[in-house]
C-alpha cells in the first residue's frame, strides 16, 4: 500500500487537459517546459540519460541554477535518497513553501545530478500538476530553472523565459502562462557536519 505523505489535498487529482501530453513526452525522452510552485522549469525523465544531458546543456548548472529531483511524496524521496537526516525530514514535513534539500545521493541517482560533495538537490512537489506527473511516472522528475547560460532573471512568468529555452522544449504545458508564479527561488538547506541545519539561500 502506498501511503501519501504530500500533505496538500489539492495535489490528488488527474492531470488537466492543458498538460495531458507532458507525460508521454517525458516517457519518450523529451523535455517538458512547465510551471512549478514558484518558477517555470524545464524537465526530463530520470529514466532517460540523453534527455538529462540535453536538459543540462540547455540550462547549465551554475551557482544559481542546479538540477533538482522533484518527488511526489516522502516515501519515494527516501527510496532514492535513504541517508537524509531525520531533522531535514521534520523540516520538510512542516514547511509549506517551496523547499530544496541538499542531501546525500542514493545509488539510483544519475551521476550528472550529483555535486562534488556527493549531494543532490531534492524537493517535494508543491504544484498539483508536478505532483501528478511524478505520481504517474512513479519516479522523480528532473528539473532545472528555465534559464539559459548566463541568465540572471528568474523565470517567474512565462514571458521571462528566453527564446532558446522555449525552442529546446519538446512540449510546453499550457497552464498558468499568464500568472506570476513567485519572486524567489526555493529556500535551500542542508544538514551540516556540525549537527546544525544550514540555510543556503
Amino acid at each position: 500500500m502506498n501511503i501519501r505523505t504530500n500533505p496538500l489535498p489539492e495535489m490528488h487529482h488527474p492531470l488537466p487537459p492543458l498538460g495531458s501530453q507532458a507525460l508521454s513526452t517525458l516517457h519518450t525522452g523529451g523535455l517538458v517546459l512547465l510551471p512549478t510552485a514558484n518558477l517555470w522549469q524545464l524537465s526530463a525523465s530520470i529514466h532517460h540519460p540523453l534527455a538529462i544531458d540535453r536538459l543540462l546543456k540547455v540550462c547549465p548548472t551554475s551557482s544559481v541554477n542546479r538540477p533538482e529531483l522533484v518527488f511526489s511524496d516522502q516515501e519515494t524521496l527516501f527510496a532514492w535518497c535513504p541517508k537524509i537526516h531525520p531533522r531535514l525530514y521534520t523540516l520538510l514535513s512542516f514547511h509549506k513553501r517551496p523547499l530544496t534539500l541538499l542531501v546525500p545521493a542514493g545509488k539510483k541517482v544519475p551521476l550528472a545530478l550529483i555535486d562534488n560533495n556527493g549531494e543532490v538537490a531534492v524537493r517535494l512537489a508543491m504544484d498539483s500538476f508536478c505532483y501528478r506527473l511524478c505520481e504517474d511516472m512513479e519516479a522523480p522528475l528532473v528539473t532545472c530553472q528555465a534559464a539559459g547560460l548566463g541568465e540572471q532573471q528568474l523565470p517567474t512568468s512565462f514571458g521571462k523565459i528566453r527564446s532558446d529555452v522555449l525552442r529546446a522544449a519538446d512540449y510546453t504545458v499550457k497552464r498558468r502562462q499568464r500568472e506570476e508564479l513567485g519572486a524567489f527561488r526555493a529556500v535551500a538547506v542542508r544538514y551540516g557536519g556540525d549537527g546544525e541545519i544550514e540555510f543556503l539561500r
